[in-house]
């Protein structure tokens, strides 16, 4: 609205000149147009905070989702032989582990291989990383694209964001 009213104070300003009547501009509040500027965009970072918080939870429950799949077989078999773990165990574990997944910090916990964990989590999380890194580069615009998440141009400029903070599960504290 703020525009239109610029455009037709200047249209009239030129057509007084042109007829040569004194102008007289309308005076525009300019705090008013730069509050009202402020909370359009403090609306739109609310969603974008929103999204971003978001991103890491659907992100990881995706993953999760891949990994109790029988998409995920191809690539867990090898991997469960290479640490030596049961396949059915591995997906007990996710199973369990996908419900902690809230934000972050769940995704960076399922991640991270910490003194306290045993070596059969150690080996769970080695695998899950992996199967991280195989849905991110395969499967995960497949996902972003026919599922029915909102701001699927966000997700797809974060994936290879999301692909370097899952390679480095220590440096995994925040998105953007």
């Amino acid at each position: 609205m703020r525009f239109l009213k610029n455009k037709i104070a200047r249209a009239k300003s030129k057509l007084q000149s042109l007829t040569g009547a004194p102008s007289t501009k309308p005076k525009i509040s300019k705090s008013k147009s730069v509050s009202h500027r402020k909370r359009g965009r403090s609306k739109q970072s609310k969603q974008m905070i929103r999204c971003y918080k978001n991103i890491a939870k659907n992100y990881g429950r995706a993953i999760c989702s891949f990994a109790l799949s029988d998409i995920s077989e191809p690539y867990l078999s090898p991997l469960a032989e290479q640490y030596q773990i049961d396949p059915r165990s591995f997906r007990n574990y996710i199973d369990l582990r996908k419900e902690d997944l809230l934000g972050i910090e769940g995704f960076r916990a399922l991640l991270l291989i910490t003194e306290r964990d045993s070596q059969e989590e150690r080996s769970y999380k080695k695998i899950f990383q992996r199967l991280c890194e195989v849905f991110i580069n395969y499967f995960s615009v497949n996902w972003i694209f026919s599922g029915k998440l909102s701001y699927k141009s966000e997700y797809l400029k974060l994936r290879f964001k999301m692909l370097r903070r899952v390679k480095n599960p220590e440096l995994f504290t925040y998105i953007k």
